[in-house]
Order: structure tokens, then sequence, then C-alpha cells
């Protein structure tokens, strides 16, 4: 489809009322929600299913067609994943996902990780905390995976603190896309620095970063690559974030 026959389809919807060319618009950007559904399926527990995010983002897909206005400038591709990522995300934070047995045992691993970081000086190793808990790393290792879920707000939205230190929210404005030069600059630094810790991490942990934001392979093709299974993947991934997210905090 052409940008001129998409232009014509925004203008039959828009104006006429047409059922059939928001069918077609539909049917258009699926694949989009399917990448986004892809790429977040990384960072939610198994018990989230890939058809979860997919439907989710549908919804955020019918939202972005409601409300995109085609004379604008702006892309309704960009929009869409916008509102797309951000109706996934927002369903994702609403879910009580963590079972009882799930967050029983994320107390006590984060009991015996804080009692051998005061013993030890330093941050204890996946095979500490089992030993200390009588468990092996393995076990250790699903829970910490299990754990790590989206932290982030929608992408429509970021979070701004009233005098009073209460949160609201502020839909993004155009100025929001073209940051200042020393943001600009600000962000090249850190990302050097992202480059420097990413080497020094695992190799494994390297191939799966690499394969994920620079190939952009799923996680199904990824474990193919690597030869391990989906899970897997989830906790070499969860290790090597949590590593460059405490990195990047002493950065800022």
């Amino acid at each position: 489809m052409s940008i001129n026959d998409e232009k014509v389809l925004w203008k039959k919807y828009k104006e006429e009322n047409d059922e059939s060319a928001r069918e077609a618009l539909i049917h258009k950007y699926i694949p989009v929600v399917r990448f986004i559904a892809g790429r977040i399926a990384i960072h939610v527990p198994p018990s989230i299913e890939m058809d979860d995010l997919v439907g989710w983002g549908i919804v955020g897909l019918l939202d972005a067609i409601e409300r995109y206005d085609y004379k604008q400038e702006t892309k309704f591709n960009t929009y869409a994943s916008i509102r797309i990522r951000g109706t996934i995300l927002d369903q994702i934070r609403s879910l009580d996902w963590a079972p009882r047995s799930l967050r029983s045992m994320a107390r006590r691993v984060g009991a015996v990780s804080e009692k051998l970081r005061h013993e030890k000086g330093g941050e204890p190793t996946i095979h500490d905390i089992a030993s200390a808990l009588g468990i092996n790393s393995e076990h250790v290792e699903e829970t910490v995976a299990n754990l790590q879920t989206v932290q982030v707000l929608s992408l429509d939205h970021f979070a701004i603190s009233d005098d009073d230190g209460t949160e609201r929210t502020k839909e993004i404005n155009t100025d929001a896309f073209y940051p200042s030069p020393e943001e600009v600059a600000r962000q090249k630094e850190l990302q050097g620095l992202l480059v420097e810790a990413i080497m020094k991490l695992p190799e494994q942990q390297q191939k799966v970063l690499h394969l994920y934001y620079y190939e952009e392979l799923t996680l199904k093709e990824i474990g193919e690559v690597l030869q391990v299974s989906e899970s897997r993947i989830c906790q070499i991934h969860a290790s090597a974030i949590k590593t460059l997210r405490e990195l990047v905090k002493s950065w800022v």
C-alpha cells in the first residue's frame, strides 16, 4: 500500500466513516502490534502469554486509529507505536501476576541477599544465595527472572512531580521528540559508557543483548541461535539488565 493509498483510507474513514477503510488500516498495522508485543515479551513473566500481549496491543491500535488526526505531520506508525506499547504496559502493570509462592520466595531471596551483602561487604552471587537457602542456583535465577517485569511508564506519558511530591501524568508534546543539544550530548556520553559496560559482561549476556536489541530477534529466535530455552534467555537478559541498570544509576 502506497502512502497516497493510505491517505485515501484515512480520509474515507475519518470524513466518510467508511468501515471498510478502518478494517484496511487495522490489517495494515497488525504487524506493528506483533512486533511491539514481541519486543516486550522478554520483560514479562512466563505467565503472560504472547497472545495476551498481542490482544492488548490491538486495543491500543484501535484507540490510536480513533484518536489519530491524519492531517497532522506525525506519522501514524510513530503515533500508533506509542499507543500500542503504552496500552500493553498499562495492562501488565494492572495485573497481580505474581503468585503467593513466588512472592514468598522473592522475600526469602531478598532477605538472604541483604544478609550476605552485609557479611561479605559486596553483592552476593546467585550461587551464594542458593547455598544459603539450601536450593539450587536455577531456582534462584528463575525467581529473579520472574520478578523482572516492565518498570517504565507508558511511552505516551511521563511522570512529573508537583510541589507536594505527588505524581501526575502529562501527554507528551511535540517538543519531547526534539531534545536539547545538552540532552543529546548527555545521551551520547551515556551510550559510550553503556557500550563499555556491555563489553565487560559475560559473553552469553553480550550475545543475548546484541541479538535482541540490534538484530531484533524474538525470544524464540534467540533461543534457537543459542540453543537454550526461551525462559533461559529471559534469565540471561534479566541478569544483564540488572548489572547495566546498577551501573547507569551510578552515572546519573
